[in-house]
């Protein structure tokens, strides 16, 4: 009886063993990882829908005004795109002798699209994820397909899931992707960086006049680079300060030394930031960290927000379905992955780099387009970690001949994808239904429906007529509603405060106040 029941656990045993082979071989013919690309990328698009169609009822606030005000009237009264340009450099040399060192941030946001018209602030949301989008997409796929010579769609997929939940769990929505000057100085040159690295790296593996062409450009950025907004510039110089330390000890100065070009300029472009004469001006009026102090608790600061508040489940989602989509594009490599825990700490080192700046500035970072610009560089740097250890791993399993195959064909990787993206699918119905503003579709759709993006919009556009109608004194009622992803904020009661001088200015009028609804 025994040995019948054994007998029967066995051919049970083997009948699931052959279903699941064949299941698994079922599932890798189906899910193929082109399949798996033009799925993502469908995903990601749609995704983004929501997030474009509230962009429409999208209008300027505070320093869109206040800055982008001699630009403005540079546009009413010349019509000359020179004109245009030649004041915003001189409104940035201003700030840079008077307020502020980053040049080339200050440039960008004197030139907020409501330059030329109200509605072409629509393009803010445009621009922004769009730079976002593609600059990040363009640094992995070259580190991936050029360097570690990766199948392309896999590579794709996991760009595509990086940037779904860099984008849709972003931190600091409004001021990371609608609010023009937050995101120009913030997310629009964290993507130029992004666009420089990637140049860089690509033009190692080009010849001829293809690599000159990508040094030039990439001079151009890093000079530009070098001169935004502080936490990338700085976080820039910790990355060629550890690639001139990796150069160093190689002894290949002459191999790489038409790249000094677009280094030099980057530092060049740093240094003009950092020793900027309004830089003293601004901390004259701060109550930041001394230096010692600021990297410190940067590195606290750095375990508080991606641990405790950024590293929820769709981040772990993440790091559980790439790790077999890198260990499968490892395959293609002969690269050894060393000291993957040196690598994985270099990249915390990043993170907390970028909190150094505001914690000496300002002494917190509390701003949100500050912690979009950390989260953003958070979710790539756990990205690569991922990649670079589950790239050590499969070396490892190649010495040791474990039979541990990873590759899309045996079938395991294929279930697993589909698991997890089953998986995330029903996770985020849960979420979505009692915290409907969880991802920023989600909330741009809850806004959309309930009509308070509409009605957010219709009032910005009745203020625009009472701005452009002659009068010098205006008075406008407060706004009915306050979309989570495009109010950021409103001028006041008084009519001497900041930002009712600059919009003032932006319109040419003496006087803007706001009145509530009951008076």
């Amino acid at each position: 009886m025994k040995k019948q029941e054994k007998n029967t656990a066995l051919e049970l045993e083997a009948f699931v063993k052959e279903k699941g082979v064949q299941f698994g071989k079922f599932v890798s013919g189906w899910l193929t990882p082109k399949r798996l690309f033009w799925f993502l990328l469908v995903v990601y698009l749609l995704s983004l829908v929501p997030l474009l169609w509230i962009g429409f009822y999208n209008y300027p606030s505070a320093d869109d005004y206040s800055i982008g005000s001699d630009c403005r009237q540079a546009f009413v009264n010349t019509h000359s795109l020179l004109a245009i340009v030649w004041a915003g450099i001189v409104r940035a040399a201003d700030d840079w002798l008077n307020w502020m060192g980053y040049f080339t941030s200050n440039f960008l946001m004197a030139l907020p699209p409501n330059t030329f018209g109200e509605r072409a602030y629509v393009w803010t949301s445009v621009i922004m994820i769009g730079a976002l989008s593609l600059s990040t997409a363009y640094l992995l796929k070259v580190i991936f397909c050029r360097v570690f010579h990766a199948d392309k769609y896999l590579a794709g997929s996991v760009i595509l899931l990086m940037l779904f939940i860099t984008v849709q769990r972003m931190q600091g929505r409004v001021e990371a992707f609608y609010w023009y000057s937050g995101a120009a100085n913030y997310i629009l040159v964290h993507s130029f960086c992004m666009w420089f690295y990637g140049l860089l790296i690509s033009a190692i593996y080009d010849t001829g006049k293809k690599r000159i062409r990508k040094l030039v450009g990439a001079s151009v950025l890093g000079f530009l680079v070098g001169g935004g907004n502080q936490m990338t510039a700085l976080n820039g110089a910790v990355v060629f300060l550890a690639v001139i330390l990796c150069v160093s000890l190689q002894k290949k100065w002459r191999t790489y030394r038409a790249f000094w070009w677009p280094i030099g300029l980057y530092y060049l472009g740093f240094l003009l930031n950092v020793a900027a004469p309004g830089n003293w001006v601004r901390a004259a009026d701060a109550t930041g960290m001394n230096p010692v102090k600021a990297i410190f608790v940067s590195f606290y600061y750095a375990f508080d927000y991606c641990i405790n508040e950024w590293s929820g489940w769709p981040v772990l989602f993440l790091v559980l379905i790439l790790i077999p989509l890198f260990y499968d594009m490892a395959g293609k490599t002969d690269f050894s992955f060393p000291c993957p825990l040196g690598v994985i700490a270099f990249g915390f080192c990043l993170v907390a780099a970028m909190m150094t700046p505001p914690l000496f500035a300002v002494g917190g970072m509390d701003a949100q387009r500050l912690q979009a610009l950390t989260y953003a560089m958070y979710i790539l740097v756990v990205t690569l970690s991922t990649g670079y250890t589950a790239g050590w791993f499969r070396k490892k399993v190649e010495q040791k001949e474990w039979n541990l195959k990873g590759e899309w064909s045996q079938g395991n990787t294929a279930v697993y994808v589909l698991f997890c993206l089953l998986f995330f699918a029903f996770a985020s119905v849960i979420t979505v239904i009692p915290v409907p503003r969880y991802f920023t579709f989600s909330s741009a759709i809850t806004d959309l429906a309930n009509g308070s993006a509409k009605a957010y919009g219709e009032a910005r556009k009745e203020r625009i007529t009472i701005y452009e109608s002659g009068e010098k004194d205006v008075v406008v009622k407060e706004l009915p509603a306050q979309p989570e992803l495009l109010y950021f904020s409103d001028i006041k009661e008084d009519p001497e405060d900041w930002e009712n001088r600059g919009l003032c200015r932006f319109y040419g009028i003496d006087s803007v106040r706001k009145i509530k609804e009951t008076e």
